[in-house]
């Protein structure tokens, strides 16, 4: 088991809000005032509107788990480990939404467990057997 510290600038918080926000603006009904363009993407709606008309708080939540998911899958692939798919953070998680803000940097701590390797297992049966 490892633990990690994972901090991340407000550039990036800002950049995955932003993502975060026109993907699931894609299904959001329409919104009286603004037409959808071309192709049927989303308008230009402001981002406070669509914060609003979305919920702030399932707005953060997805973003949250977008977080996790982006920063420990770039790190387990960096490190070259092979971990427990299961991800927990030391940190609730209306705690780390009560802590988060788009644009402000964010640190949170995760808890990885990590898979034994076969060379791991194979070590372990040579001890055995030589007792």
């Amino acid at each position: 088991m490892i633990n990690v510290r994972v901090q991340l600038p407000g550039k990036a918080t800002q950049k995955i809000f932003d993502e975060a926000l026109t993907f699931l603006a894609r299904d959001a009904p329409p919104v009286p005032g603004f037409r959808k363009s071309k192709g049927g993407k989303t308008s230009n709606i402001p981002s406070s509107i669509l914060l609003q008309m979305l919920g702030k708080s399932r707005v953060t939540k997805f973003v949250l788990q977008e977080i996790l998911t982006i920063t420990i899958e770039e790190f387990i692939k960096k490190e070259n480990l092979k971990v427990n798919p299961e991800i927990r953070t030391t940190q609730t998680e209306s705690e780390m939404e009560s802590v988060f803000t788009p644009g402000s940097a964010f640190v949170f701590n995760v808890i990885l467990q990590l898979e034994k390797s076969d060379s791991d297992e194979d070590s372990e049966e040579q001890s055995d057997s030589s007792e």
